[in-house]
């Protein structure tokens, strides 16, 4: 799902259990433990001695019929061991996070009927945006159609999911 330049070093995978990989990281940009409950995605810098480095994150949340997502973060020290021709190519493709969510809402495109999102972040934002969200008419509520939905219906998942509060 990345651009091909992107995968001679990165790799977008789902993991079982992301504490061991990504729980300090999560820790130190939101203060709290990684959930430890599915789902959870993970993006790895493939280092030229060939390591794998734990770089970017993020959680989705199956709700019935809709899909949370969260959590994303990205770990500015192992962006900063790349080379400057890797932070361009990944810069020219939209950025790390902007992949990771498109990957998100193809393999889980039949999973729901649609994505939501709790941001507040202005960086966050101008990512989730890139990557399709739009804005819904609650604040911080964000959401990303992939379906062909009636109007009714989109509004009463809107309505779902701000009922659910921040997540």
């Amino acid at each position: 799902m990345l651009p091909s330049p992107l995968n001679e070093f990165l790799v977008i995978t789902v993991l079982d259990d992301a504490e061991p990989f990504f729980g300090d990281l999560f820790r130190r940009k939101f203060g709290d433990p990684i959930p430890d409950f599915p789902c959870h995605l993970g993006v790895f810098y493939r280092a030229p001695a060939g390591q794998f480095m734990p770089l970017s994150y993020l959680h989705f949340t199956p709700f019935g019929d809709i899909m949370l997502v969260g959590g994303l973060c990205t770990d500015g020290g192992v962006f900063a061991q790349m080379s400057g021709e890797q932070r361009e190519q990944i810069h020219a493709a939209g950025g790390v996070m902007v992949h990771a969510l498109r990957h998100t809402f193809e393999r889980l495109a039949d999973e729901c009927d649609a994505f939501f999102g709790y941001c507040g972040d202005a960086r966050a934002w101008e990512v989730d945006m890139q990557a399709g969200f739009e804005p819904t008419e609650y604040d911080k509520l964000i959401v990303r159609w992939h379906k062909a939905l009636d109007p009714v219906r989109r509004r009463s998942l809107v309505a779902k999911a701000h009922a659910i509060g921040p997540f």
